[in-house]
């Protein structure tokens, strides 16, 4: 691999914060459309801050090791918040993401033992024929092409999804609906934390969210219904070929002998769909943006990609063993999701006790009933830990870099309540990258942005276009 990074990094565009506002009502019609518009420009500086938002107590906390505290030393002092509950509660009911306590210390040791037998490797053939499927239409737009690469990204990011889960792809017409109710509900859950803050009652803000969910839902619980009917007269040995849906399934907690219900399974398959879909259409589009504008960085990838695949035909995808052997790859991946990570925000309750938030500048009280929010698209953006933090600069990634601020990467949280598939999503976004680059140059569309928000995920409201030249390859 030549290490020749670009003299000059790309700063590609963002959606800045706005200018510091002490009215609150000002500030939350400015976070109405995108969570973004709630931030000020010393929300970037300052290692705590502290707001009064209409009686409630609010703290945006950026300080890496007090980020730490929350999330992995105390983390049962500052549990997920109510509001968490309150917003997806209509899609995913009580799956795991958005419950505390022994429910969710239940459904983790449900969820990881079905990760231990589904593994990263059973799964890399859904993920092949996903991205073949991806590849394919592409393909057919011609040899040099406009595209919009985020609406292509969250179709193989659900395509992988449903595959692995249900051993399913998903088609063209249910993708197109399912699609819009997500974008729906997207737009509404934006709005119901500011519709919360104001006082709305949980019923009225769960009452705009409802019919998107039960369209996402009930698709997903037919495809449930029908497996339980199927196991029961099914007699095939259950250790044959199976999908995650299946080993949901038979998932035992060791200690309470509890096995998730036919309604726990839409939640957390719901849930799964989600966070495997949503979150990695975000990703991988934003990424691929991201090459096409940087040249270079691209040109770098594809020497490596090359360098691995060596002379096989380009019919011939990556292997599961060969991911492993593209380390600038997975820098880029990671760059992209520290400049845009796809959850842009969590958010913590202090509900058991008054306490206080130290970090070096200074100590705040911190009493029961107060909101925590700790921000990835804050802090992986602060300039007191990432140097040059606006600039795409994969090389920060790589092995012996000093750049690279413990505790203050976090697109998929940290401690007990990360997310059980960080390696699930930098796998599916290494194979269909690499085979992208490996394939087509990538080229910005220059007249058109992305216009992005931050809903429940980072998106963009205008699509993300690009221009695909096929490369020569042998075929």
């Amino acid at each position: 691999m030549v290490d020749n990074y670009p003299e000059e990094p790309l700063q590609p565009p963002w959606p800045k914060p706005k200018p510091y506002t002490s009215n609150i009502f000002r500030r939350l019609a400015r976070g109405w459309k995108s969570w973004f518009g709630l931030l000020n420009e010393w929300d970037f500086r300052v290692s705590l801050g502290e707001l009064n938002l209409l009686g409630k107590r609010v703290f945006l906390v950026n300080d890496p090791l007090l980020v730490r505290k929350v999330l992995v030393d105390e983390v049962d002092l500052f549990p997920k918040h109510p509001y968490t509950l309150w917003i997806l509660e209509p899609l995913i009911g009580r799956a795991i993401f958005s419950v505390n306590g022994e429910e969710w210390a239940i459904q983790r040791r449900l969820i990881d033992q079905a990760f231990q037998v589904a593994n990263l490797k059973k799964a890399f053939p859904a993920m092949t024929a996903a991205t073949s499927s991806l590849l394919h239409r592409l393909e057919m737009n011609g040899v040099d092409s406009f595209v919009d690469i985020d609406k292509e990204m969250t179709m193989v990011a659900a395509d992988v999804i449903i595959r692995t889960i249900l051993s399913r792809p998903i088609e063209g017409d249910e993708a197109t609906d399912i699609f819009k109710a997500f974008s729906r509900y997207q737009r509404h859950a934006g709005r119901a934390l500011v519709l919360r803050f104001l006082r709305l009652p949980k019923s009225l803000i769960q009452l705009s969210l409802k019919d998107d969910a039960k369209v996402i839902r009930n698709w997903i619980q037919a495809f449930i219904h029908e497996r339980l009917e199927q196991n029961k007269v099914d007699e095939r040995n259950p250790l044959e070929k199976i999908d995650f849906l299946d080993t949901l399934i038979m998932a035992e907690d060791p200690k309470t002998k509890k096995k998730f219900s036919e309604q726990d399974l839409v939640d957390q398959v719901c849930f799964l769909f989600l966070a495997g879909h949503e979150t990695s259409a975000s990703s991988l589009g934003i990424a691929a943006w991201l090459l096409a504008r940087s040249p270079e960085v691209q040109k770098q990838m594809r020497v490596e990609v090359m360098s691995v695949v060596c002379d096989r035909p380009i019919h011939s995808m990556l292997r599961f063993d060969e991911l492993r052997q593209l380390p600038y790859s997975e820098a880029v991946f990671n760059e992209a999701l520290r400049l845009y990570p796809p959850v842009s925000f969590f958010i913590r309750d202090r509900d058991k006790k008054d306490g206080e938030l130290a970090t070096s500048e200074g100590r705040r009280r911190c009493p029961v009933g107060s909101l925590l929010t700790l921000s990835p698209w804050v802090i992986q953006r602060h300039d007191k830990y990432w140097p040059e933090p606006h600039q795409f600069k994969p090389e920060r990634f790589l092995k012996n870099s000093s750049s690279l601020q413990r505790n203050a990467f976090l697109p998929f949280g940290m401690g007990p309540r990360k997310c059980p598939g960080a390696s699930f999503a930098k796998q599916e976004a290494l194979l269909v990258l690499a085979e992208l680059v490996r394939r087509y140059e990538l080229l910005p569309v220059t007249d058109q942005d992305p216009d992005f928000v931050g809903l429940l995920t980072v998106r963009s409201q205008n699509g993300i276009r690009l221009r695909l030249r096929e490369l020569e390859h042998k075929t």
